[in-house]
């Protein structure tokens, strides 16, 4: 492909946004890996990985597959849900970190509910568990309740007696007492009996049509509450409550009905140093990895054809459609790595400066594409300054909004990095260094730790006159202290532009 004829392609192709959220075009080049069948019809609880690795894409193709399938998916957005109301609801009957417990049960039993109850294919009359149900929903939910995961928080007020059902439930008076709640409007039995009800329904209703709750965006603002040590005490709570709802519906032999819980993969390991039992959920998480881990990985990696995907829709009236490795070739652009040596591969050395995120690759491609669009040209110089623009973003966007909540002392780790050095360095250089930047709060040795589980630090070792990298975006296992460290190269540029 000549050069002009590559610009022109760039400038056409849609690569799509960085947050598949809000994406309108993202049936069109989601790279579907079987997520139904690996998600929904096997015992996957928990999707985990870390931020911009697709979660909130499998989660919106889930619910539109259900949808198509005829099955009934509840997908809560929780991105603007009342936390700090949540937090304020600790339970005293459950000791810390389950205090939460008894809220979130609530929460997903009244979904439930409303689920079955306003669906015409569950409606059974002469089944006497629907009409307990119905009868709960009519009395203390109602039928017209939008977005009843946040609604939830006003039905629930705080007693000496502990957490009760308010007595003017989304704003409605309830002066009758259900079978559910016995008059007592204790949560804790008024959750006992729903969960009983919603299971003996699910068992003599005799429908395989599907009831899916899924719940995204639980990290969105965590950062910014006022006691963040309460909001992973409450994620700790909800893990356990959806592990305990799912695994008592496989006990039943229930498979029609399932809890889906999307979490980035840096809270969950807060979780398990708070809660030793967060070990029993690694068996039901789905991680999504996009890591490429050997040569063999490079000839037509996930990545690459998650790219390819999008170039592909770009194109898809046009007979002879490019992929990226036709547009991208150092032919004309002479693009060279730092160590002087022309670079073959563009899609290789875009991956070696990401954290093999497909929200990394789209957002260094719109970069190389902004830079297209202002010069009209492509050269060595268009990839380098879309570089540059690129892990800016990735060090004071991405990064910085997941070291902040551990340590705010984000500037000062900056510039203790700067100081190491790009070259390799041992932990007691690293130890020398911490000591002459300003304080940080965590001690230089979990502070090390901390920036080897971010991508941040990697460790290498020479071997037979070649460096060998590990990571953990790429490696299983934790930091090697036999190992020199280094800093990822595109953090390195990041810190540095």
């Amino acid at each position: 492909m000549k050069k002009q004829d590559a610009i022109s392609c760039i400038k056409r192709i849609d690569f799509g946004e960085i947050d598949a959220y809000g994406d309108p075009n993202l049936e069109k080049y989601f790279l579907d890996n079987d997520y139904w069948q690996r998600i929904i019809e096997t015992p996957i609880f928990f999707v985990i990985g870390r931020k911009g690795t697709g979660k909130s894409a499998v989660y919106r193709i889930i619910k539109d597959k259900g949808m198509g399938l005829g099955h009934i998916v509840e997908n809560k957005d929780f991105g603007e849900f009342p936390f700090e109301k949540l937090l304020s609801l600790e339970d005293s009957g459950f000791s810390s970190p389950n205090q939460y417990q008894s809220i979130w049960k609530s929460i997903i039993l009244n979904l439930f509910a409303t689920m079955i109850s306003t669906n015409q294919s569950y409606c059974e009359s002469d089944n006497v568990y629907y009409r307990e149900i119905l009868e709960y929903v009519d009395k203390c939910i109602g039928h017209s309740v939008t977005d009843l995961h946040k609604s939830s928080m006003n039905m629930i007020e705080k007693t000496s007696a502990g957490l009760q059902l308010s007595h003017t439930a989304l704003g409605k008076e309830i002066s009758v007492a259900t079978n559910i709640d016995m008059g007592s409007k204790n949560l804790t039995a008024i959750n006992s009996r729903l969960l009983s009800c919603i299971e003996q329904y699910l068992l003599t209703c005799g429908h395989r049509t599907k009831l899916i709750i899924q719940f995204d965006r639980l990290d969105d603002n965590y950062n910014q509450y006022q006691n963040v040590e309460r909001y992973y005490h409450s994620i700790i709570s909800l893990f356990k409550v959806v592990y305990s709802i799912n695994q008592r519906f496989r006990a039943l032999n229930i498979n029609n009905a399932k809890i889906v819980l999307y979490l980035r993969s840096d809270i969950l390991s807060q979780l398990s140093k708070r809660d030793a039992e967060s070990a029993r959920w690694d068996d039901f998480c789905l991680n999504m990895n996009w890591a490429i881990i050997n040569r063999d990985d490079w000839k037509n990696p996930k990545l690459l054809q998650m790219v390819n995907k999008r170039i592909e829709a770009s194109f898809v009236h046009e007979d002879n459609a490019p992929d990226f490795r036709m547009i991208f070739n150092n032919g004309f652009m002479k693009l060279r790595a730092d160590n002087g040596e022309d670079v073959k591969d563009i899609f290789k050395y875009i991956v070696t400066q990401t954290m093999h995120r497909p929200r990394d690759i789209i957002k260094f491609c719109k970069c190389i594409q902004s830079e297209v669009n202002e010069t009209n040209d492509l050269y060595f110089r268009t990839i380098k300054r879309a570089e540059r623009k690129f892990t800016d973003w990735l060090v004071n966007s991405e990064l910085s909004n997941e070291i902040n909540p551990i340590t705010g002392d984000t500037k000062v780790i900056f510039d203790l990095l700067r100081l190491l050095g790009r070259r390799p360095f041992s932990i007691t250089d690293f130890n020398t260094r911490y000591k002459s930047v300003g304080q940080i709060s965590l001690d230089a040795d979990s502070l090390i730790y901390f920036l080897y589980d971010l991508g941040i630090l990697g460790n290498v070792k020479e071997n037979n006159g070649h460096n060998e990298f590990r990571s953990v975006i790429r490696n299983a296992g934790s930091l090697d202290r036999n190992m020199k460290l280094y800093i990822h190269p595109g953090i390195w540029t990041g810190i540095n532009a």
